[in-house]
């Protein structure tokens, strides 16, 4: 299907919420919707299952949560879009896919700039983490909790070990202005595509590459038409647990509490049901044998973060001191001035 049929279909589910009431009161429940675009298998499927249960749990049953997978509310653009306007009341975006409506979550999108989930998970729940939050506001969008998709690895038809190799790689990226001119000053060809097109972008010889969380890369069968799997994880995956700051509105004080609460114990557990999805499926790749796992040591990784420094210069100063206060909750001295 085409992205004028993809957005159709998800005009038509989003019309469907709207219809049986997004932010629906019913006999004094209030039923919630919430959309993300991978599969039932993934963490943003099961996190939200637990959110469900825990939303229930907590309310006596007046808080139910509807959970719209496989991209039926639209693809991350439109789910988005679908936010701000108030016709989906919650989503489970890529981070990256915000670039475009925001410039608060750039930081997050500097490839290497933690070295492990601990870092990440530490500066996320911490002052650098509420501030991105809080200033996602003015565009229409409340992030409630930071949830995880883990770290973004590389699959390709042939070995990546240093930015030479990258040279004339077509590699499908996310729509995103930064990852684009990341994967380019790394010497690859970066191609913006929506996650629905890309399976069969690798099977055609659209694309020579592309990069996601070992789960998307297995759920979404991206491994069956590539021979490695090159974890580079280069970049984490904040999961904003996005909220329509216009539905928000309409919520009373004791349900906005419900919903963070709830939102946050599921950050929790979700967060360590991601890890064991991602190791889970690199183990059954390991024993299967059916892709080539190249594991970039410390040192590889160095040289690829080396040749973004540019990057770093460049956008460091756009992004309110973000960096530098990252830096310094990492222990980490500043190496892109």
């Amino acid at each position: 299907m085409n992205k004028t049929g993809n957005r159709v279909v998800a005009f038509l589910v989003i019309l469907g919420i709207l219809m049986v009431g997004s932010v629906a009161f019913a006999k004094d429940v209030l039923t919630l919707s919430i959309g993300h675009v991978v599969t039932e298998e993934g963490g943003e499927h099961l996190g939200s299952m637990k959110f469900a249960e825990l939303l229930d749990k907590k309310s006596g049953g007046t808080i139910k949560l509807r959970i719209f997978p496989n991209g039926q509310v639209g693809q991350n653009r439109e789910m988005v879009e679908s936010l701000q306007a108030g016709a989906l009341d919650m989503a489970l975006p890529a981070l990256p896919a915000l670039g475009g409506f925001t410039e608060a979550t750039k930081v997050f999108d500097l490839f290497y700039l933690f070295d492990d989930r601990f870092q990440a998970e530490k500066v996320l729940d911490g002052s650098v983490g509420q501030d991105v939050a809080a200033a996602m506001e003015s565009s229409g969008i409340k992030i409630i909790s930071w949830w995880t998709q883990g770290f973004r690895e590389t699959t390709a038809n042939r070995e990546l070990r240093k930015p030479e190799d990258l040279k004339g790689l077509k590699i499908r990226v996310m729509e995103n202005p930064l990852h684009i001119e990341a994967w380019n000053m790394l010497g690859a060809s970066a191609i913006p595509m929506a996650f629905s097109e890309v399976l069969t972008s690798l099977q055609q010889g659209v694309l020579d590459a592309q990069e996601n969380p070992y789960q998307n890369i297995v759920h979404s069968g991206f491994h069956t038409v590539q021979k490695y799997i090159i974890e580079t994880s280069h970049l984490y995956g904040p999961l904003p647990v996005a909220f329509s700051k216009v539905n928000w509105e309409k919520l009373t004080p004791d349900q906005q509490k419900i919903i963070l609460e709830a939102a946050e114990e599921t950050k929790v557990w979700q967060r360590e049901k991601q890890e064991e999805i991602n190791k889970g499926l690199k183990e059954t790749i390991e024993k299967t044998g059916s892709n080539v796992i190249i594991s970039l040591s410390a040192e590889e990784k160095a040289a690829f973060r080396k040749n973004l420094q540019p990057l770093y210069k460049k956008y460091a100063p756009q992004m309110n001191g973000y960096v530098e206060r990252i830096y310094e909750e990492l222990g980490r001295a500043v190496d892109f001035k």
